[in-house]
């Protein structure tokens, strides 16, 4: 067995791979390229030539200018599992994001570019790994499902009544860029502008945004890594409870709707109560958020540990 160094030759045999092992996703072949839009590290583990599985980690810069390391993805060959090929590239990958200046290592989304908000809790495999290599658990996020065919999606009187009280709701273009991100960036998190930034380059994706005067006020895009997603959605503070966020993310959804989407996902999703009446949503997809401090020699005891149980 080789580790090596990713290059981009090898985004077409990890596509297959991941076709091949992600059950759970849908459009798991397009996940390399989703985490390899953004400066990546990437390793290829190969026996005889032939691709047994790989690992892709990037680096994000937090508040604090403290550099924080992911593991954007992680797979392996069935044929190749229970042979300490997960462990060697983790390892491997852990090194050099060390190298790069991390103190921590977090399994979980680093937008734009992410294939998930964690570890789905239903990839069993990938969940006892965590667990086992030393990662602690520390959150839980969830998507959830739209049924874009029988969900309420008018919005024509809505649009209306925000229409009287000064506000538009429309497509963003490429002229609102600059504007956008100006107006946003006083109110939303970085992480959250650049996701913005991100769908309106992208001719896959689409934006609505409301407009009050020579603000925005709210948005909602989608399809900023997959077309089903949806999100991120957002309404000023100040203008919340007049239905501005019901709205975009109506129109959002019908856009989604009207490029062959059956089911959309919203994407770390939340309130849950509020997508659920606006729009009758589900939970779907459940993940857990996991980071490992790379100083520690050894990790918190667990509660089933401390008493006993296992």
């Amino acid at each position: 067995m080789k580790i090596s160094p990713m290059s981009a030759h090898d985004l077409g045999d990890l596509s297959r791979l991941c076709e091949q092992e992600l059950t759970l996703d849908r459009s798991a072949g397009t996940i390399p390229r989703i985490v390899t839009r953004r400066p990546y590290l990437g390793l290829v583990a190969a026996r005889d030539s032939a691709m047994a599985g790989a690992c892709i980690g990037s680096v994000a810069e937090g508040d604090d200018g403290t550099a924080r390391g992911f593991i954007d993805l992680l797979v392996v060959d069935r044929a190749e599992q229970r042979r300490g090929i997960a462990r060697q590239l983790t390892a491997e990958m852990e090194r050099a994001l060390a190298g790069r200046g991390c103190g921590q290592v977090t399994l979980a989304g680093n937008g734009p570019y992410y294939a998930w908000p964690g570890v789905d809790i239903h990839y069993t495999a990938a969940v006892c790994f965590a667990e086992d290599s030393g990662y602690q658990r520390h959150g839980c996020e969830v998507n959830m499902d739209v049924d874009v065919l029988q969900a309420p999606l008018v919005t024509d009187a809505d649009e209306t009544r925000l229409a009287a009280e000064g506000i538009q709701v429309r497509r963003a273009g490429a002229a609102d860029d600059g504007p956008l991100q100006e107006s946003l960036s006083s109110t939303w998190q970085a992480s959250w502008v650049a996701e913005i930034a991100a769908i309106l380059g992208s001719s896959d994706a689409g934006l609505y945004v409301a407009v009050q005067g020579d603000r925005y006020v709210g948005f909602c895009g989608y399809g900023l890594n997959r077309i089903h997603e949806t999100g991120p959605v957002g309404t000023h503070p100040d203008l919340r409870r007049l239905g501005i966020g019901a709205v975009l993310i109506k129109r959002c959804l019908a856009e989604q709707r009207s490029r062959g989407v059956v089911s959309a996902e919203l994407v770390w999703a939340g309130p849950l109560s509020y997508f659920a009446r606006t729009v009758r949503a589900t939970i779907g997809r459940a993940f857990w958020l996991y980071t490992k401090d790379l100083a520690a020699t050894s990790g918190a005891p667990d509660w089933r540990d401390r008493i006993g149980l296992i």
